[in-house]
């Protein structure tokens, strides 16, 4: 049972998927998952839009591609646009898209970091269409921002800080949980969710996340 769609915590965590984008970016060559993980434990990894603030290393895009086929990789992110940190625009999107398409050849859903850039990233899933679920992670916004991504079926993951005006209005099937680098058990962070959803969300997310990651 997956409850925690992100994290960057390196515990061992049967219920979370663990991004190890950090470690595979300063990575020298080829990059292995680190010893002391079941086999069970899922991970995530992909090229973060903050480590695009000047050109991209050497073999990373190739690293990346070869680390997303292991079978205990079950998300490609987190990725995505960041405005005010992310580099150049031209060299994020370009990274973006190419996450997109590595997504779509492995079959895995993509998380997405989004800072200031929902339009862009509204357009690229339009221009791009892709059949894998996307993720915006760490969503905090408006719930008419919100809506612009769920119209679309786009799956919103919220963390500790969120708006519950959100939470509360948009659909329950495109909700999921993460705690990202928060302290805070993932179980308290879906207690929170819940209160503003109104029910426990607890079998919700879990079922959302299976789903998405097809398990």
């Amino acid at each position: 049972m997956i409850l925690d769609i992100h994290t960057h915590s390196l515990a061992p965590n049967p219920m979370a998927v663990i991004d190890l984008s950090a470690q595979l970016y300063d990575a020298k060559e080829d990059f292995e998952i680190p010893s002391g993980y079941a086999p069970q434990q899922l991970f995530s990894a992909a090229v973060h839009p903050w480590n695009l603030t000047s050109d991209i290393p050497a073999g990373l895009l190739e690293r990346v591609e070869k680390f997303a086929s292991d079978p205990q990789v079950a998300i490609i992110g987190e990725t995505g646009i960041d405005l005010p940190k992310g580099g150049p625009l031209f060299r994020q999107m370009t990274v973006f898209k190419k996450m997109i398409e590595l997504s779509e050849k492995v079959e895995k859903p993509l998380l997405i970091h989004d800072v200031k850039a929902h339009d862009i990233i509204i357009g690229i899933y339009k221009e791009m269409r892709p059949r894998q679920p996307w993720i915006i992670h760490g969503f905090r916004g408006k719930p008419s921002v919100a809506g612009m991504f769920t119209r679309e079926g786009i799956y919103l993951s919220f963390g500790q800080l969120f708006n519950p005006v959100t939470v509360h209005n948009i659909p329950h099937e495109l909700i999921l949980a993460e705690t990202d680098e928060s302290g805070l058990p993932i179980s308290e962070i879906i207690h929170f969710i819940s209160e503003a959803r109104g029910i426990d969300m607890t079998h919700l997310i879990a079922e959302n996340s299976a789903r998405i990651i097809g398990l």
